[in-house]
């Protein structure tokens, strides 16, 4: 019996250990690494999932060209706006006043166009008859990477949709980012 127990703890101890360096869906997304797409919900009328996928095309287009009044045109009159610098902005006069003067100036227009190219969507979720997220991320050269040895900054976007009509306009936008 006391021979088991001296094969007991070394045999816990390298297993614990083998199970600690086999990757798990979790510690590998804390690495960055991106989930698959989905699709949660379902939508309101045929039609809307494409809808939203034209919705983020001119989205990117407007990112790109650093096209603030058209980025406007996309929101609420009451949007909601936050970055990963937890600046908040409530209302699209005042939020389109921040990208025109302050944000937009900040970065050389390269670097919205090489974002903006790179957003990949990593799912839409569909809330009741009017609303939608979209979760979109990009890596870009705007800033640092926390992570030592990337080459690029990691953003993600949440863009919070209502149907006004028979148009999207986002209500609120999430940006987040790890920061050094």
């Amino acid at each position: 019996m006391q021979l088991y127990r001296l094969y007991l703890i070394p045999l816990t101890l390298l297993t614990l250990a083998c199970l600690a360096s086999v990757p798990t869906d979790a510690l590998a997304q804390e690495r960055r690494q991106v989930p698959e797409f989905t699709l949660h919900g379902e939508p309101a009328r045929p039609g809307d999932e494409a809808e939203l996928r034209a919705f983020l095309e001119t989205f990117r287009d407007r990112w790109a060209d650093q096209d603030t009044a058209g980025l406007m045109a996309m929101h609420t009159p009451d949007t909601e706006w936050i970055n990963a610098y937890a600046r908040m902005f409530q209302g699209r006069d005042t939020l389109g006043n921040f990208l025109e003067e302050r944000l937009f100036p900040a970065f050389d227009p390269d670097v919205s166009r090489d974002e903006s190219a790179l957003m990949q969507l990593i799912s839409i979720r569909f809330l009741g008859q009017d609303g939608a997220v979209l979760h979109l991320y990009t890596d870009s050269q705007r800033g640092v990477s926390r992570n030592g040895g990337e080459s690029a900054r990691r953003t993600h976007f949440h863009l919070v949709l209502q149907r006004e009509g028979t148009d999207w306009r986002i209500a609120h936008t999430a940006i987040m980012d790890a920061r050094s």
